[in-house]
């Protein structure tokens, strides 16, 4: 016992790893809790698309269940809520004010997403305090969605803190999870062994494995800026850069353009509950879907936006040159201040602009080449796949980098 004790204490790593195990537990649980007012109709449990672009926000439509909304609540509201640091909106605002305000906002849209997934579902009837029928069974379900999203963003806060992987934990266990069961489902349906079945499964290895290899030579690849530090005079000198990746806003438009393209979904599905006899909104839903080429091309022009805007949310030049103004540290030929600013801005605007072209060639031009061959749902979440290995190799490398960082100081055990 002792010695399980002070292994504890002493092992962060040890520490981090069963606090994830723990929340990945929870996860898990929620993921299969039913809600009890609801049955997700099975067209949207068929909708094979729309349940791709679940998994990347830790959801589940194919079954209402806790945790059926996943992240994308708090994902959809970090976009919005980056718009208002923009402008400004709360700078004035103390930080238990913002965290308040986001919250409610977080709220508010996991309101509306709750009521888009409702609208599809089939009711179970329900009688509260004196109401029957629809009504109470859509507000306790969209209740108890809003309530697993909640506490789903809480655990999601809670292994960032202690864990590892932070809040995106749940977005890889989610994709991985939905991986095997799609997975199995194929297998379960091949009736018999064929030469042609092991030239598929041989063909997606290789392709897959082929994409992981791109993923982790774009993910480690930077473009290194040298750096001069005042005071130091030594071989650490000459080895002083500032680092930027070659695709500064790595899966993150993956991720969140999923997400977005989600909202219209739900937001619309909403609409259409209220308004059933609104043509309007049917031929909305119709075309804002990836399997139609306006929702593409939407898609495609929200991959690049988001491409380029987390790669200046990532390196803020600014706040890289006032830092290193602060520090001592200078470029060699620039001036500290303004001048080193819009040095560094000019490399990101160029490796932002790259990083954003290869995200559509990775996400865009899969799914359009599918398109104009006029193939169909499936065929279009196979393109997704595309997406979805970029996004699960990408998580998986963070998580590993994150591992070695902890166990960086195994490499001084002679220093100390």
């Amino acid at each position: 016992m002792y010695t399980i004790r002070k292994k504890w204490a002493s092992s962060l790593l040890l520490r981090k790893m069963i606090w994830t195990l723990l929340i990945v537990l929870v996860y898990m649980i929620g993921r299969f809790l039913p809600v009890p007012t609801a049955v997700v109709s099975q067209e949207v449990a068929n909708h094979h698309l729309l349940n791709n672009l679940a998994t990347v926000t830790g959801a589940r439509i194919s079954a209402m269940t806790l945790f059926s909304l996943g992240l994308s609540p708090w994902m959809t509201t970090i976009i919005i809520w980056r718009f208002f640091t923009v402008f400004n909106l709360f700078k004035q605002q103390t930080q238990a004010q913002i965290y308040r305000y986001r919250m409610l906002l977080t709220l508010v849209v996991g309101a509306i997403q709750g009521l888009g997934l409702t609208a599809t579902a089939d009711l179970r009837e329900l009688t509260l305090l004196g109401l029957s029928g629809d009504g109470p069974a859509i507000w306790v379900t969209i209740l108890i969605l809003i309530a697993g999203s909640v506490v789903l963003t809480w655990l999601g806060n809670r292994n960032a803190e202690r864990g590892l992987g932070g809040m995106t934990i749940l977005i890889l266990v989610n994709m991985i999870l939905a991986f095997l069961e799609n997975g199995l489902s194929f297998f379960a349906e091949v009736q018999r062994f064929s030469w042609s079945l092991l030239g598929q499964v041989l063909v997606f290895l290789l392709v897959y494995g082929a994409l992981v290899l791109m993923t982790v030579t774009l993910y480690r690849g930077e473009y290194r800026i040298p750096i001069k530090r005042v005071g130091l005079n030594s071989s650490y000198n000459q080895k002083s850069y500032l680092p930027i990746r070659v695709t500064p806003a790595g899966a993150l438009p993956f991720m969140y353009g999923m997400t977005l393209m989600m909202l219209p979904a739900y937001l619309l599905n909403g609409l259409r509950f209220l308004y059933p006899e609104q043509e309007f909104l049917k031929v909305l839903v119709a075309n804002l879907n990836l399997s139609q080429l306006p929702g593409a091309l939407f898609y495609i022009a929200l991959l690049y936006v988001l491409a380029i805007g987390f790669a200046y949310y990532n390196y803020d030049a600014f706040d890289i040159a006032k830092n290193m103004r602060n520090n001592g540290d200078y470029i060699e030929g620039v001036q500290p201040g303004k001048a080193t600013k819009l040095f560094i801005q000019d490399k990101v605007n160029s490796l932002a602009q790259f990083g954003a072209l290869t995200v559509i060639v990775i996400g865009g031009l899969p799914l359009l080449f599918l398109l104009l061959q006029g193939e169909q749902d499936g065929s279009v979440s196979i393109a997704l796949l595309i997406n979805n290995a970029y996004i699960v190799s990408s998580l998986l490398l963070g998580v590993i980098e994150q591992v070695n960082t902890i166990q960086s100081w195994k490499q001084y055990n002679h220093v100390i």
